[in-house]
């Protein structure tokens, strides 16, 4: 029951147009955009890779250009002598080669500007802290934690974090700074005779590294071999551990999804790019949202295409669907207004031909009917006649018996005008009036063989006498009132017709007080001859009567018999006033 609406065509045409033309745009366009989308996030990974490894190069390279200059210090055989400070060195050759050493660490800087300062320090504390700028007093540093850091290190470079406090003064710089450290060995001991320092400016570095970016959102970050920020783009996070594991390649943060991307530097670091595929990804939105104007175009093609194919193939043949129910319940005079060129035109025009030529044949077969149910009647009055000339012709031979001369003259008068007037000459039917007219002279005849036993009350309105009525329809009835009811009782009876108009419908009520009859009786008067066991001509009057007002004026109407053994017989016969063919319907039925 649900699903009933989708028998009929017009859904079926519109759901096929629909489903036809949206669902390859829409499996298209998801297909399309997917595979857009992948291409996009590949080259985006890709120039985001390039771009990290370019980042990493660029560092790589700043970082060697660092730990190459403090390579020169390690080599250089001036710095070996100072710290070494054999007993055979005077003072003033002392000085000189201090003085020299500091010219030899002014030039380092100079040609590596982002160096602000290089300090070596003396392990046995021997000589003064010497600076590549100015020999100056620094706070006692054997016993901070980046000097042991240098010390554990066993001669390898060590890089300290950025930071906005000078390693070394301990004050603030007011700009970040980054250090290098190495162990200064001997170079025929190889003891560590030495601690090497490099304050190094960030600025250049983090102007660098902020230039790079990834989106609105994206960034890059620097971690030392611990994991820990060595740059990040918000300067709180230095020094903090990093909450990206650089085993990942892609993350879910936030239910953004996220590309990490990590490099690692000469020196062990990482540099880690952190890329928002949302954002980089964007140009894919507008092929998403083309796709979602086409769907949507093709969701309103669909529907008008649908409209179309409802309006010119679903809609006549539910029309003609309609049409054929209407037929098939009687309505011959439907037709379809579709009679195109197409097949559904083609069909329309063979259904109005099919629905013509049957109401041709049943209009042929009404006639057919009409024709044998007048055949029929005419056969039951033919039935009637001889019987009604039988009972009259034997009254008037007993009235000739007992030389009753005029009496026999009356009645034969009487029988001519009842012949002429049942013989049809002015037509099928006749009035009430005139009926009525044919029973008081039939009943002329009647008083003669019955001695005036029988008398006859008729009342009808005058506006009803000229009512048509089919005629002897009424002459049977008072027969079998006369023969059947009042003749085997003989005693004085009375036979009474009333005529009464109820709205259109017109009754006819003939009364005897004569013997009756029982119900089994009563049941046989109104069917066939085959069906009926009781034999006479009672039913043989009724039936005439019955059939014929039937015949004129449709099932509806008819005669319907009461009647009680001693108590008398009423038939009562049912019409319209207006008189009408009945052939069509009956013959349809």
């Amino acid at each position: 029951m649900r699903f009933r609406h989708l028998h009929s065509i017009v859904n079926q045409l519109f759901l096929f147009c629909f489903i036809g033309m949206t669902l390859p745009v829409l499996v298209m366009g998801f297909l399309s955009y997917n595979k857009s989308s992948a291409i996009v996030e590949e080259q985006v990974s890709k120039v985001a890779s390039l771009t990290i490894t370019q980042v990493s190069d660029k560092l790589n390279l700043f970082f060697k250009k660092l730990d190459d200059s403090s390579m020169m210090v390690l080599n250089s055989k001036l710095i070996q002598e100072v710290l070494e400070q054999k007993s055979d060195v005077t003072p003033y050759e002392l000085n000189e080669m201090v003085k020299n050493s500091k010219e030899l660490l002014t030039s380092i800087m100079i040609n590596s500007t982002e160096i602000l300062d290089i300090y070596i320090f003396d392990v046995k504390r021997n000589n003064s802290v010497f600076s590549g700028d100015s020999l100056m007093s620094v706070p006692d540093q054997w016993d901070s934690d980046w000097y042991e850091a240098i010390l554990k290190a066993n001669g390898n470079t060590v890089w300290f974090g950025i930071s906005q406090t000078s390693y070394l003064k301990k004050t603030e710089t007011g700009f970040p700074v980054f250090g290098l450290g190495r162990a200064i060995r001997s170079w025929e001991t190889g003891e560590i005779i030495g601690v090497m320092f490099y304050e190094i400016m960030a600025d250049l570095l983090i102007d660098e590294l902020d230039r790079v970016q990834f989106g609105d959102t994206g960034y890059i970050y620097v971690t030392n071999d611990e994991n820990r920020y060595f740059y990040h783009p918000d300067p709180a996070e230095y020094g903090q551990a990093s909450r990206i594991e650089l085993t990942e390649k892609m993350r879910d943060s936030d239910k953004k999804k996220t590309l990490v991307i990590p490099e690692k530097l000469d020196n062990g670091w990482h540099v880690v790019g952190v890329v928002p595929l949302k954002e980089l990804t964007a140009d894919s939105a507008s092929i998403r949202n083309f796709t979602l104007w086409i769907a949507l175009g093709a969701i309103v093609l669909a529907i008008g295409m649908g409209v179309f194919g409802i309006r010119i193939i679903g809609n006549p043949l539910v029309n003609l669907s309609r049409l054929m129910k209407k037929g098939e319940a009687g309505d011959l005079t439907v037709r379809s207004g579709h009679i195109g060129r197409n097949e559904i035109g083609q069909l329309g025009r063979s259904f109005n031909k099919m629905i013509g030529q049957i109401a041709l044949l049943i209009e042929r077969i009404s006639k057919e009917e009409s024709e044998k149910k007048k055949a029929e009647i005419r056969a039951l009055r033919y039935q009637i006649n001889p019987h009604f000339l039988y009972n009259t012709l034997n009254s008037i031979r007993w009235m000739a018996k007992l030389n009753r001369t005029n009496d026999v003259d009356n009645a034969v008068t009487t029988l001519v005008q009842l012949l002429e007037g049942s013989l049809e000459r002015g037509g099928v039917f006749g009035t009430i009036g005139g009926e009525l007219e044919l029973l008081e002279k039939y009943m002329i005849i009647q008083e003669y063989r019955y001695e005036n036993k029988i008398e006859l009350y008729t009342d009808c309105p005058e506006e009803l006498l000229d009512v048509p009525i089919p005629r002897m329809l009424l002459q049977p009835i008072v027969e079998n009132a006369i023969f059947h009811g009042i003749a085997p009782k003989e005693e004085k009876g009375t036979i009474a017709i009333q005529v009464r108009q109820l709205g259109e419908d017109l009754h006819i009520r003939i009364q005897d007080d004569g013997v009756g009859m029982d119900k089994e009786l009563i049941s046989q008067l109104l069917i066939s001859s085959k069906e009926r066991t009781t034999k006479g001509m009672t039913s043989i009057g009724l039936r005439h009567v019955d059939q014929t007002v039937k015949l004129y004026y449709g099932s509806a109407y008819g005669v319907k018999v009461s009647s009680a053994e001693g108590e008398g017989t009423s038939v009562l016969i049912t019409f319209s006033r207006r008189k009408e063919d009945k052939y069509v319907q009956s013959a349809a039925r």
